[in-house]
């Protein structure tokens, strides 16, 4: 990793300089997503789409934007470094990638390149889906123009990937802001399976985390975002799916640490027979904030969207969750769902549920749901009259609330990594 960091603070770009890019497309590009972050500006808790948050406490960290140069080496062997839990995910993964500022390390075991690929942005001639990288909002347009660790990922047209494509966000304790992006293009009638895992040392940190998803017509992807940073971590983080005719994603976010956790999640559904299936399992402890944001965008006719969100917050902790469901003109015959469910395990919690439905299309189906509140006692005392003890009984019920996200993931890489962070939890409040 190059220790060549910028001295001036992350969210001041007036005068900051974007990286090159020898004049190419890119170079452009950055500089209108650096004028749009300052049009826009840093964003106020008094916008409705930031209602709730705990934005603010950015503007306390004293950060630097990395600006040194990608390097991408390739491993001969297993990555070293390795923790329990991302060893677990690199055992079976076709492809592992190891991001941490200014570098990426590629451990492959997919020879065939005609089938996947990964390549630095600044490296590919301009790509057609350069109109879908995000630049409405501050933080997307922010890291669209300074950061360095920007990748796509290629997979051919019928190319079935069943292993998984592992990618690890590195947060170095160096008090930078770390702005991973990733693109992955799945072509026509192609299947992956990718799972981000973002994690940090304990020490300030701010991850600006974007992924975008071009699902080509018939592909399926299943793509699972598992965040675990430190308690004095950062994120905030945007993942986008354009979703073609008879294309399928699957999306989960599992969100677990950080100070302030926020996670904007819009699947775009395109092309007719789209479908989008939409899951989360969170849990916060302490003083987390832990902050979710969805859209289910339906623009064509037959397309499915289905959300179901679960989350646990305990001692002086708080979720925010507040979805949009859209259905556009010309999106006859559509389907979506959205639930958030919630428990709130101490009286110093707090669990926000705001759903939303804007229907602009006769001739569809469309509902909403959401819940928050305590452990049923008559479960915790069903199980007590069965010989377990009170603590034992709550962990038993709030590991059973989860299952129903557990038992609908595709991935059982994920599912192992999750239910171990769901222990931990556990273990910490319970």
């Amino acid at each position: 990793m190059s220790s060549e960091i910028g001295s001036v603070q992350a969210f001041e770009l007036e005068n900051q300089t974007v990286l090159g890019g020898d004049g190419s497309w890119l170079t452009s590009l950055r500089e209108d997503a650096r004028k749009k972050a300052i049009e826009i500006g840093f964003p106020a808790p008094s916008e409705e789409i930031w209602r709730y948050s705990r934005v603010e406490d950015l503007t306390s960290l004293s950060l630097r934007v990395g600006l040194s140069k990608p390097i991408i080496k390739l491993f001969d062997g297993v990555p070293p470094l390795l923790d329990g839990l991302k060893a677990s995910l690199v055992a079976s993964s076709s492809l592992y990638l190891e991001v941490a500022p200014g570098s990426l390390d590629i451990y492959d075991q997919a020879k065939n390149s005609e089938v996947l690929s990964v390549s630095h942005i600044s490296d590919i001639t301009k790509p057609h889906w350069d109109e879908y990288l995000l630049m409405d909002d501050f933080f997307s347009a922010y890291s669209l123009a300074y950061s360095q660790d920007h990748y796509v990922i290629s997979i051919a047209d019928n190319a079935k990937i069943d292993e998984p494509i592992v990618i690890s966000y590195r947060v170095p304790g160096e008090d930078v802001a770390f702005l991973p992006r990733v693109v992955v293009v799945l072509g026509d009638g192609s299947q992956a399976n990718v799972i981000e895992f973002i994690s940090s040392e304990p020490s300030v940190s701010f991850v600006g985390a974007n992924f975008l998803s071009c699902l080509g017509a018939g592909s399926n992807l299943y793509h699972y975002q598992i965040q675990d940073l430190s308690k004095d971590g950062y994120i905030v983080a945007n993942c986008s799916a354009r979703i073609s005719d008879h294309a399928k994603l699957e999306f989960g976010v599992f969100s677990f640490g950080g100070s302030y956790a926020r996670v904007r999640a819009e699947s775009h559904l395109d092309g007719a027979d789209a479908k989008a299936y939409l899951k989360a399992a969170y849990f916060a402890s302490g003083s987390q904030m832990l902050d979710f944001r969805t859209l289910q965008d339906h623009h064509a006719p037959n397309t499915f969207s289905e959300l179901l969100f679960k989350g646990a917050v305990s001692e002086n902790s708080h979720s925010v969750y507040s979805g949009l469901v859209r259905i556009e003109e010309g999106a006859s015959r559509s389907d979506a769902f959205q639930t958030n469910r919630n428990l709130v395990l101490s009286e110093g919690a707090r669990a926000d549920s705001v759903p939303n439905l804007d229907i602009r299309e006769n001739n569809v189906r469309c509902s909403h749901a959401s819940a928050v509140g305590p452990i049923d006692p008559e479960m915790v005392f069903y199980l007590e009259s069965r010989g377990i003890d009170p603590e034992r009984a709550k962990r038993i019920i709030v590991k059973g609330f989860f299952n129903e996200i557990m038992e609908g993931i595709a991935s059982s890489e994920a599912v192992e990594v999750i239910n171990e962070l769901v222990d931990i939890k556990l273990r910490e409040t319970l």
